[in-house]
């Protein structure tokens, strides 16, 4: 959605770098295809990263279907939850954070204190973006319609956790796309590049 995504990037308290930009476009042109994207996100701390994955889930979203951001701990989780409410306050987004000791839904800037039944009846309902810790990982508790995975810190999750988001079990089979975020290059996220199981973006650039 063209004049949804101008418009998303007008409200933003910044503006992209091109480097942003430039992998923003390409993450978007990957969810377009039948083949499921399988993508790692690599920039240094601060270059911007969240804001990227803020935009292509907004655009999922939009769409119609679910996105769910995986992170390594209840902090991150929590940040992250903060970012995404600030992005979207003028978009009319649901956004819900699940984790171990928190569950809320932010809407509109509202914020809405969730029991256990109530999160996981929202996210059953799909057409949600969810944010959350291994909390995610368990039954009932990732979407339906889930249309785009994201792992934040890919190497603090094991191969079998990242595949339980990979490929969740939706109703029509499909499989979700998988965007991988790093701040820190490993040997196996490098080989894998190398052989072509993960496409890599580069972040240099660092926002003013």
């Amino acid at each position: 959605d063209e004049v949804f995504a101008k418009r998303f990037v007008a409200h933003l308290p910044y503006p992209l770098t091109n480097d942003q930009k430039r992998t923003a476009w390409v993450i978007l042109q990957d969810l377009e295809k039948s083949l499921p994207m399988r993508r790692l996100l690599q920039g240094d701390v601060g270059s911007g990263k969240t804001v990227v994955a803020a935009f292509v889930a907004a655009q999922v979203q939009r769409a119609g279907a679910s996105v769910a951001l995986l992170a390594p701990t209840d902090i991150l989780a929590r940040q992250h939850a903060e970012s995404l409410r600030a992005f979207f306050a003028s978009f009319h987004i649901s956004l819900i954070l699940l984790t171990r000791t928190d569950k809320r839904a932010f809407f509109d800037g509202l914020i809405e204190e969730l029991s256990t039944e109530e999160a996981e009846a929202r996210i059953e309902r799909g057409n949600c973006i969810l944010v959350g810790t291994h909390a995610l990982l368990q039954n009932k508790r990732i979407p339906p319609d889930l249309a785009l995975a994201i792992v934040d810190e890919q190497h603090r999750f094991g191969v079998a956790q990242r595949e339980i988001l990979a490929h969740p079990k939706r109703p029509d089979g499909l499989v979700a796309h998988l965007l991988s975020m790093t701040a820190t290059p490993i040997p196996r996220s490098l080989a894998l590049t190398l052989h072509g199981d993960l496409d890599l973006s580069l972040i240099r650039e660092k926002p003013k």
